[in-house]
């Protein structure tokens, strides 16, 4: 594999975690007339908290999502670092 190839790759997979998060985020909020979205305050108060803390300051719990979308990545970066 070459080094475009794991960007195209990891790229491919990083979308793939944004469009999860996004349906995830859209099915906690409230579809208004108009077909906007409001966020509900306490998803919005938790993500804004945790926008600003430093990974080492998270909980536990916070830790465990994190590590959770890495292993959707890490097969590719391993399957890059055998072929090197």
């Amino acid at each position: 594999m070459t080094e475009k190839e794991l960007i195209e790759r990891l790229a491919d997979a990083e979308h793939d975690s944004w469009a999860r998060w996004m349906q995830w985020l859209f099915s906690t909020c409230k579809v208004n007339e108009d077909k906007s979205m409001t966020i509900p305050a306490p998803l919005v108060e938790r993500w804004m908290r945790q926008a600003y803390t430093i990974y080492d300051d998270l909980s536990e719990e916070e830790k465990h999502s994190d590590r959770n979308e890495v292993m959707h990545i890490l097969p590719i970066i391993k399957e890059f670092a055998n072929r090197q």
